[in-house]
């Protein structure tokens, strides 16, 4: 007895036993229903820890969606590296006039809008869910206005901004209302191929002018009254209206030193009392200097001599 049934203990013997078997045998056979039983209580088991775990799942998502639906525009972080333009300009630029939600939110679409904007230099916008929206921008940053020095000849008066890159961009008085009163830089048809916003000065151009401010923000405005005009009929030559109607004639370099000679000179027409028409800080020996009321036809010998220079 015990040599015959020595491998009903083996699976596969048993397997190849039952399917020797009719189907209403193997259907009633009691190790059927024990192998049967079996099984259906270890799925029984593995569907009871799964279903909170999918249950927790669905809610955690439910939620989610639910929140990403429901943002408000008040759920936006924004960050203005200068502080020019304010949150609610920058959703106006946007084209956001009521409630957004994260579901319907295209962040590299608004972020390329933002950047495209020609008085934003760069803009970053990220999502974090499931309800805060974060903004930061770094707009551009008014030096001086340009303007074509023959535009009352060409009818071309168009007026933009020239920021510290060389990069021209419009006046926005919403934008810009604490920089209305910066100098007026008048081009020459070869220092720029198109008067136009976004267009670049190259550095060679720009970097005397952007010097030249740099430096006169060093003063008072008793030291050094405000520039209101710049001129350049020469690659070298500077010819600078104060807010007090002198003209003073530089040089594109060194200018540092020449705005400490032009310091001095106005410090010593103020003690005197003697207003100043004119003065050519170039010679760093003698500057000329022509005062109010010098007959405006006395001829300046210095200055002819460093034009023909």
């Amino acid at each position: 007895m015990k040599g015959r049934n020595k491998y009903r203990s083996e699976k596969q013997n048993v397997h190849l036993l039952e399917q020797a078997l009719s189907l209403k045998e193997r259907l009633f056979s009691l190790l059927a229903l024990k192998r049967g039983a079996r099984r259906l209580r270890k799925w029984l088991i593995i569907a009871l820890i799964a279903a909170p775990l999918i249950w927790g799942i669905k809610l955690a998502v439910d939620y989610a969606i639910e929140k990403a639906y429901s943002m408000s525009i008040e759920n936006v972080s924004y960050v203005s590296r200068h502080g020019l333009i304010s949150r609610s300009q920058v959703m106006e630029i946007l084209g956001i006039k009521h409630a957004i939600n994260m579901a319907t939110l295209d962040v590299s679409g608004m972020q390329a809008t933002l950047s495209a904007h020609p008085c934003i230099a760069n803009a970053t916008i990220r999502a974090e869910m499931p309800e805060t929206l974060h903004i930061e921008i770094d707009e551009r940053i008014p030096v001086v206005y340009v303007e074509m020095e023959n535009g009352a000849e060409t009818g071309n008066r168009t007026r933009l901004f020239m920021d510290p890159r060389g990069v021209l961009f419009p006046v926005v008085e919403d934008y810009h209302r604490n920089f209305l009163n910066v100098p007026t830089w008048y081009l020459q048809p070869e220092d720029i191929r198109e008067l136009k916003a976004g267009a670049t000065i190259t550095d060679k151009k720009s970097r005397p002018i952007k010097e030249l401010i740099a430096a006169s923000n060093a003063y008072t405005l008793v030291e050094i009254p405000a520039i209101c005009e710049i001129f350049c009929p020469k690659e070298w030559k500077m010819v600078v209206t104060l807010d007090n109607g002198t003209e003073v004639i530089m040089q594109a370099y060194e200018i540092k030193e020449q705005l400490e000679r032009l310091a001095m000179i106005l410090e010593h027409s103020r003690v005197t009392h003697k207003p100043i028409r004119s003065v050519n800080v170039i010679p760093k020996i003698n500057p000329a200097v022509i005062y109010a009321d010098t007959p405006a036809t006395a001829p300046d010998e210095k200055e002819k001599k460093n034009d023909d220079k």
